[in-house]
């Protein structure tokens, strides 16, 4: 493990989990603006920025290899992409953070990670162009939900795609939220909004598929880690959302 890669072993918060809350959105220059493309050494996910520090989240398995047993590395993120255009430019990673328990089990409730940026070739922070979006955990898992990635199973991954469904408890995994929603491979990481279009909090993100049983349909069904006291608040609060 380099010096730039860390892994954490949270604490649950018992009181906080509970208690509904939010962090508030930044000013963004468009709705979609902070949602974009992460590249990665590995190939492609999706990611979101929710912390005006420059800090995006997106799916713990396109940070780090469980099968490998090591980090995957080379992110670098693109908001805003569309068809090989970065229209906000490249932003290379800094830091990235896992959950220890991400590592030591991989269930889906710990899938999520947090990366802080640096700035593009213009010197600028990514939230100069983006702004950035709030944060929401301990809510209910049935939310109206709209969803975002880049799916290579539509437009080749190569357009930001969204879904907009109710969302309720995965039938297989505690804290798990699963919704209706065409996309697959590549969406993992992308931000799963609670109120968007008014509030803009996110409130989990692309998780991927179990099976018929757990989830529903491949490809008609995905599933999320809800946002609790138990992954993005320890994340958040290591990495300085």
């Amino acid at each position: 493990m380099t010096k730039d890669l860390l892994m954490h072993t949270p604490k649950i918060l018992a009181v906080a989990a509970t208690i509904a809350t939010i962090s508030t959105a930044g000013p963004a220059t468009a709705q979609t603006a902070g949602i974009g493309k992460l590249f990665t050494s590995a190939g492609a996910c999706s990611a979101s920025v929710i912390s005006g520090k420059n800090i995006i989240v997106t799916a713990a398995h396109c940070c780090y290899n469980r099968s490998k047993k090591q980090w995957i590395g080379g992110w670098s993120f693109a908001p805003g992409y569309n068809n090989g255009n970065a229209p906000y430019g490249m932003f290379p990673w800094k830091r990235a953070r896992v959950l220890t328990r991400w590592i030591t089990n991989g269930n889906r409730a710990s899938d999520v990670c947090v990366i802080s940026l640096k700035k593009n070739s213009a010197r600028r922070p990514i939230t100069y162009y983006t702004g950035w979006y709030g944060r929401s955990w301990n809510y209910s898992p049935n939310q109206n939900m709209r969803s975002f990635g880049y799916p290579g199973n539509i437009a080749n991954g190569q357009t930001l795609q969204q879904c907009a469904a109710p969302s309720s408890s995965q039938a297989c995994g505690a804290n798990v939220v699963k919704m209706a929603c065409n996309m697959t491979y590549g969406a993992s990481g992308g931000p799963w909004f609670r109120d968007f279009g008014s509030g803009y909090h996110v409130n989990s993100n692309v998780s991927g598929w179990d099976d018929k049983s757990c989830t529903g349909g491949f490809g008609k069904v995905f599933n999320g880690p809800r946002f609790t006291s138990g992954n993005i608040v320890p994340l958040c609060r290591d990495e300085g959302c």
